[in-house]
């Protein structure tokens, strides 16, 4: 009894001390009533792109002194327009510091953001926002005005500044330009525009090229091309001009410092023939050859010619004997400057004759061609891919087979085959610029697409794989060749006097010219108005609004503005066709 009674009173008295005791509130810290202002160390800042990661102004601000204590503390830098009461703005923060500098690139990158202009001066206001590490009890400083000018940033450099270019190296890489961020410190979009042009012209007539990446491999034919496009002579040492330009969302420009590259170039050969008494021309004149991939090989040239066993060929660039490749190894080799005649060491017969105009690498290859009893153009282009427009056998060349037919456009297409079966056809993706001659090959060719819906003289060499089919709407006399296809006009300096293509010895409907002088070297030709003609008179003649291809007509065709160059002319006289190849 007297145990119970201690424990009621222990518990009482425990309950009663438990009563007495009082629960503390959350710490409150005094707010700062310190006053809180900046200043900076210039107010004129004068920096350029070499010191984009320099100090370029610095600000000091006093201590808002913060119950938390000033590693506690974050200090925002706003900088703004001048008169914009910060409505637009970009910052950079510290923390636990009484001091914050701005780099070259900070503030050239804040000054675009706000809509500066390279190189011309503008006025920005800066004031700084003090608080706790968890941004609570915010405090302005006071505002300062700084005046600065925004600069250029943008560097461009190139592997190699000298480069002797060659034709055999034509896929090689020549150079590489590499360029760096532009408007360091803005976030903005950002594009970027690779320019080129003649060296010194101050970019009057520039390339332009938009760029995704932060450099440019250049290959050799790529500044090939460029130097002869900007006038180069090749073998003559040619200076071109790179510069990049980048835009930032706003409009803004800025253009990096000029890259100089002086380039070699080298004689591009636009025109390669096979020559020789095993050739239909025999020594006078030369079966041209095509480039299949002018753009990615353009050093690569294929003919199929048909060939008399036991005589020799040579390869000669331009029409010419400047320049020429030899050699007397059958059926492969290299051939080289004025080197041998190569002897057609197998029978008479069709061979597929392939050179690399850049090493001299030939090879010939017999072809096999079949003997069929019709060849016919099919396809809906020409009444259904069920019925069979037949063609007319040549009385000079069993290869090759020609006629008249009506064929639709509007997406319509037609392939040839033989003996109105399915076995054989012809078939080609493989067109010219225009769309109405091309190299066709069996049985694996693509539908040919009909550009303009007419009536239409069609022809193929079965042997070859030649094919074109030329509109007798606007060339009535496209089905017979002509005696003579000439040049006239300003560009070659007279109305009246021709320059007389070539005929193709194996196709006399395709004529070409390079207009060379007594030497063999090509002739420079102006800027200037041309036409094409037949035999010398004005009863046919061609022209074009479109360069450097385009399709003639016999009915009043412009004058065909022609480029400044040495280009290689090619024209068929069934379609209309011509081309100037540079």
């Amino acid at each position: 009894m007297k145990i119970a009674l201690k424990l009621v009173v222990v518990i009482a008295m425990l309950a009663i001390a438990i009563s007495c005791l009082k629960v503390e509130n959350t710490p409150q810290f005094p707010k700062s009533l310190t006053s809180f202002s900046v200043t900076p160390s210039t107010t004129s800042v004068s920096v350029t792109a070499k010191d984009s990661l320099s100090n370029a102004v610095t600000f000091t601000w006093t201590d808002p002194k913060y119950a938390t204590g000033l590693t506690n503390s974050k200090f925002t830098v706003m900088v703004g327009v001048t008169g914009k009461n910060f409505a637009s703005f970009s910052s950079k923060s510290f923390s636990g510091v009484l001091t914050g500098a701005l780099l070259g690139k900070d503030i050239n990158g804040m000054a675009l953001k706000l809509g500066g202009v390279i190189g011309q001066s503008m006025s920005l206001d800066v004031k700084v926002v003090a608080s706790q590490a968890n941004n609570d009890e915010p405090i302005n400083s006071n505002v300062v005005q700084i005046t600065f000018s925004p600069y250029g940033d943008l560097g461009l450099s190139a592997t190699s500044l000298t480069k002797t270019l060659s034709a055999a190296n034509a896929s090689n890489p020549a150079d590489t330009l590499s360029w760096n961020v532009a408007f360091n410190g803005y976030s903005g979009v950002k594009t970027y525009v690779l320019q080129s042009a003649k060296g010194g012209s101050a970019f009057a007539s520039p390339n332009s090229v938009s760029v995704t990446t932060f450099s440019k491999v250049y290959s050799q034919l790529d500044l090939n091309k460029a130097a002869l496009g900007f006038g180069a002579a090749p073998g003559v040492a040619f200076p071109i001009d790179f510069r990049l330009q980048a835009t930032d969302e706003l409009g803004t420009s800025v253009y990096s410092n000029v890259v100089t590259l002086t380039v070699t170039p080298y004689v591009a050969n636009n025109s390669i023939d096979v020559i020789g008494d095993a050739t239909p021309g025999s020594w006078s004149t030369g079966t041209e050859m095509y480039r299949p991939d002018p753009v990615n090989n353009p050093g690569n040239w294929v003919a199929i010619v048909n060939l008399i066993g036991g005589k020799s060929v040579k390869f000669r660039a331009d029409q010419q004997w400047n320049t020429n490749w030899g050699s007397s190894a059958w059926p492969t080799g290299t051939g080289t400057q004025n080197g041998n005649n190569i002897p057609v060491g197998g029978t008479s017969g069709y061979y597929q004759i392939t050179l690399n105009s850049g090493t001299g690498a030939y090879s010939f290859t017999p072809v096999t061609v079949g003997s069929y009893t019709s060849i016919s153009v099919i396809g809906d282009a020409a009444g259904g891919w069920g019925v069979d427009s037949l063609l007319t056998q040549s009385a000079t060349d069993p290869n090759v087979w020609s006629g008249n037919v009506t064929l639709s456009a509007g997406g319509h297409q037609f392939k040839f085959r033989a003996n109105q079966a399915w076995t054989v056809s012809w078939g080609s993706a493989t067109l010219s610029p225009t769309g109405y001659s091309g190299w066709a090959t069996s049985n694996n060719g693509a539908n040919i697409t009909v550009p303009v819906a007419g009536k239409y003289f069609c022809y193929i060499n079965v042997a070859t794989g030649e094919f074109f089919f030329g509109n007798l709407d606007n060339n009535p006399g496209a089905s017979a060749p002509y005696g003579q296809i000439g040049l006239v006009g300003d560009v070659v300096g007279s109305w009246s006097n021709d320059k007389f293509m070539v005929q193709n010895p194996q196709n006399p409907f395709e004529w070409s010219l390079k207009i060379c002088d007594n030497t063999g070297a090509p002739v420079q030709l102006p800027a200037a108005a041309g036409k094409i003609r037949a035999n010398a008179a004005w009863t046919t003649s061609w022209g074009g609004s479109t360069f450097p291809n385009g399709v003639g007509t016999t009915k009043n065709d412009p004058n065909i503005s022609v480029l400044a160059g040495t280009p290689q002319i090619i024209f068929n006289s069934a379609t209309g066709e011509y081309s100037f190849v540079y």
